[in-house]
């Protein structure tokens, strides 16, 4: 082996030495364990929500070998994400990198399927921007892998040849492929699954379809289509607003709308509380109306 190989080589066992402590065995589903990580040291799990298949008793195998029971404290189909507590103390959590990831650098995912700690090594095949799951979950930055997807991956940690931290495993947002749900996202909804067991999304009360403008209003409103009102639930924001069956939503907060996810930047958690300009076609005429963003409590089942 050469001197660059043994190098690579001695770093990816320091790192696996350093992160694997933070990696637990979830046994939460029928056909096997899968795998989590320590979110704190007092005995706060996340694990994917996918692998979860019950509430309680649930049994966690911890990095000294020992077993604990956990509950579920709450969850996020939408970004695959359930978060778990265990009567534990001390667990070790991991070192969480804070930026600096780049296409090309070498990475370990890590799983606990057993008793000990299991590495794949791989390279950071695509970096991108915010993204939308097909449930409508905001993750904050696109991480893909080409590590290959081992027993109990999703639920794992994935790490540099530092043994920091990059994110939780996920192969079950897109299927087939190897992604890692980044830090800036676990933390939001862990936090938010701490407080309230569930991520809390803002509600307008509409239903809608893309639909395509006549030539003289698309040239009348300068775009070629909208969003056509196919329903609107009277105790609503969209409702209280006087939004009606028929009405064509232009744009909202000054992005046009093309597709019904292009409202889903609007019931973001933080936009709760907080009135949106609507530019809405109706009878030929345009007008602004002012929708207030409703609350709505995500429910989410076992997956």
């Amino acid at each position: 082996m050469s001197a660059m190989g043994i190098e690579l080589s001695e770093a990816s066992a320091a790192a696996v030495e350093k992160a694997g402590p933070a990696v637990l065995r979830v046994e939460a589903r029928r056909r096997g364990p899968s795998s989590g990580l320590a979110w704190s040291a007092d005995g706060v799990i996340v694990a994917a929500h996918h692998n979860v298949e019950w509430d309680e008793d649930i049994a966690i195998g911890l990095a000294d070998g020992s077993t604990a029971q956990a509950n579920v404290v709450g969850r996020d189909p939408t970004t695959d994400v359930a978060v778990l507590r265990a009567p534990v103390s001390g667990l070790a959590v991991p070192d969480w990198r804070k930026d600096g990831v780049k296409a090309g650098h070498f990475v370990l995912a890590l799983t606990r399927p057993g008793r000990t700690v299991r590495a794949s090594l791989g390279v950071v095949h695509a970096l991108g921007e915010e993204w939308r799951t097909a449930a409508g979950g905001r993750v904050d930055r696109y991480l893909q892998t080409d590590v290959g997807v081992q027993p109990a991956f999703s639920g794992g940690l994935l790490v540099d040849l530092s043994g920091q931290a990059l994110g939780m495993n996920n192969a079950g947002l897109m299927r087939g492929t190897s992604l890692a749900l980044p830090p800036a996202t676990l933390r939001r909804v862990v936090e938010a699954l701490l407080a309230h067991g569930q991520v809390r999304r803002g509600f307008i009360g509409i239903g809608t379809i893309p639909v395509r403008l006549p030539a003289s209003m698309a040239k009348a409103t300068g775009q070629d289509g909208g969003l056509l009102v196919t329903s609107v639930q009277d105790d609503s924001g969209a409702g209280r607003a006087g939004l009606l069956l028929g009405d064509v939503l232009l744009s909202a907060g000054g992005r046009v709308l093309s597709s019904p996810g292009d409202l889903l930047p609007l019931v973001e958690e933080d936009r709760i509380g907080q009135a949106v300009s609507v530019r809405v076609l109706r009878a030929g005429e345009t007008r602004d109306v002012a929708v207030t963003i409703g609350a709505r409590e995500a429910r989410g089942g076992r997956g």
